[in-house]
């Protein structure tokens, strides 16, 4: 069902024309020129005591063939009857309705309470918002008309931007702080600004879809523990994210300082991270901090461990195949047999006395701080074991011992790194 939403005020109604984008309505009431324009099907109407012996009954009549609906407020004059505002209104809307919002004669806090209302309604109730207007009569101007008389001309603003940008706020959220580029996603695809589409057509490209295509690659990546290709699309995003800005700043520039914050993923970019340097090495380690910071605590335990993996290939300088499974394997089965050689086990020795000793194994082994390390490898190992069984055995820790491991898990690999690659402190 299509709503309009307004406020019954108490101030003296003018006989106006008010311009609804293109449309022009005659009339002293602006609930009637909406109604007009966007031809609801019910019209419910927010009325004080004093608004209902002033002005409700001129309302009233004017809307006389639709649909309305009384919905009594307070007047607002404390922090309780703002409370009760927010609730009425909030309740007044069920889910799938189509909205649109006047506020054309919100008193006091009413034009305050009415957007909080929308921004948490969106969060809360599936429904459609097809605009939130303000009459503006203050910015009228007079105009003559054929019979000669006098009468004002009010634009209507559709404010309904604003309201977006509560929903940019919470895209660019929740892609930096939860890896999730669904809501950049929606906001960018929903955009219906013509001076926007103008741009894009003119220069025969689109610079936000094309941004947010990498975009949403590089969050699934990080929520997958997927390095080499994060820092791929991070470089993907850095080289368009110019173009980018030139779009927003030609067409909605408000939103610039905000989007400006996606170039803080730039950090992780690399042309070329299948080619194993330090550098990629330092950034696939970043990678690891920002999913512990999101509470990706699996994805960097399990990204972490193939970390150490990766650092041991480098520092042993098999860097032309470190993504290679079997060379990976190698490194990996290396660590695991310097753990046996630690707990008693003959040197090399595996489950299969056929098997052949670990590629890397005599190496490792010769590394002044093999045993911290390999101590190292080891907590890292059972803490990663412990997340992918899921608490499934009777010996399993509680979440809070694993809290307590997971703090300590930034150490684990930067203590790792320094000794691995003999950094000073």
């Amino acid at each position: 069902m299509t709503k309009l939403l307004s406020f019954i005020g108490t101030g003296t109604l003018y006989e106006t024309i008010y311009r609804v984008f293109d449309e022009e309505y005659q009339t002293s009431v602006v609930q009637d020129a909406l109604c007009r324009y966007y031809k609801p099907d019910e019209v419910v109407l927010f009325v004080t005591n004093e608004a209902r012996s002033k002005n409700l009954p001129i309302v009233q009549a004017a809307l006389s063939s639709i649909q309305v609906t009384l919905v009594d407020i307070p007047d607002g004059k404390c922090e309780e009857e703002i409370w009760e505002i927010f609730s009425i209104v909030t309740d007044a809307v069920f889910e799938n309705d189509d909205i649109i919002f006047d506020i054309t004669h919100g008193f006091r806090s009413l034009p305050f309470i009415a957007l909080l209302s929308i921004a948490y309604l969106k969060e809360i109730k599936p429904f459609s918002l097809s605009g939130v207007v303000y009459g503006a009569f203050e910015a009228r101007e007079t105009i003559l008309l054929d019979s000669g008389k006098e009468i004002s001309r009010a634009p209507v603003f559709d404010l309904t931007g604003f309201v977006e940008i509560f929903e940019w706020m919470a895209g660019v959220r929740s892609f930096l702080y939860h890896a999730d580029a669904d809501k950049l996603n929606h906001m960018v695809r929903k955009i219906s600004n013509a001076k926007l589409s103008h741009y894009q057509s003119n220069k025969k490209n689109k610079p936000l879809l094309d941004l947010v295509r990498p975009m949403g690659t590089y969050a699934a990546s990080v929520r997958l523990a997927r390095p080499v290709e994060a820092m791929e699309t991070a470089f993907q995003i850095q080289e368009r994210f110019e173009a980018v800005k030139e779009a927003i700043k030609e067409t909605t520039p408000v939103l610039t300082p905000l989007l400006s914050r996606i170039s803080e993923i730039e950090q992780f970019a690399v042309q070329k991270p299948k080619i194993l340097t330090d550098i990629v090495i330092q950034k696939q380690r970043e990678l690891i901090q920002v999913q512990l910071n999101m509470g990706l605590y699996q994805q960097a335990v399990t990204m972490g461990r193939e970390w150490m993996v990766t650092v041991l290939l480098y520092a042993a300088g098999s860097t032309n195949d470190w993504l290679k499974k079997e060379v990976r394997y190698e490194a990996e089965n290396s660590l695991s047999g310097a753990e046996k050689i630690l707990i008693g086990q003959p040197k090399g020795q595996s489950h299969h006395e056929d098997e052949k000793k670990p590629m890397f194994l005599d190496w490792f082994c010769n590394h002044d701080s093999w045993k911290e390390l390999t101590g190292i490898w080891s907590k890292v190992s059972q803490l990663r074991n412990e997340l992918a069984h899921c608490g499934m055995n009777p010996d399993s820790q509680n979440v809070k011992q694993l809290e307590k491991k997971i703090k300590k898990f930034s150490d684990y690999l930067d203590q790792y790194y320094a000794m691995m690659l003999r950094v000073p402190k």
